[in-house]
């Protein structure tokens, strides 16, 4: 196996193992801070990761257009050697494509839940100083 393929395989299910976790449900704010913050404080104190990421998705980006290019040019169609080729190369699309999909889900996903979690807080400040409006009136 081309090693970069296998770095792509291994970025891709790093990447759907995070969109999985940001997808499940959160039973409370707190496990959400969590998530966040250990997702978030990878992205911004370790920037290897984040240029390792950006180079992923360029590397992903490169390989993309070479199956999708191989996939639409002319070919002898009749050998068998073409149909093992053209599996491999749609089995490559379909990777590649993914993989770029899930950047962009996880990085959505992220900013998605970090909203949600803002809101909650203060959706529970306005809460919260209702019902001592409240208590001050009585």
């Amino acid at each position: 196996m081309d090693p970069g393929w296998f770095m792509l395989y291994v970025f891709m299910c790093c990447e759907a193992v995070a969109v999985a976790v940001l997808t499940m449900p959160m039973p409370s704010n707190y496990i959400r801070k969590l998530i966040l913050d250990g997702l978030m404080s990878l992205w911004k104190k370790v920037p290897n990761i984040r240029y390792v990421s950006y180079a992923m998705l360029l590397l992903n980006a490169y390989y993309f257009y070479v199956s999708y290019s191989w996939l639409h040019a002319e070919h002898d169609k009749h050998s068998e050697r073409y149909k093992v080729t053209l599996f491999r190369e749609q089995r490559n699309s379909y990777i590649t494509g993914i993989g770029l999909g899930l950047f962009f889900v996880l990085r959505r996903l992220l900013d998605l839940h970090t909203q949600l979690y803002n809101a909650r807080i203060a959706q529970k400040a306005l809460e919260k100083a209702a019902k001592e409006e409240g208590k001050k009136e009585q």
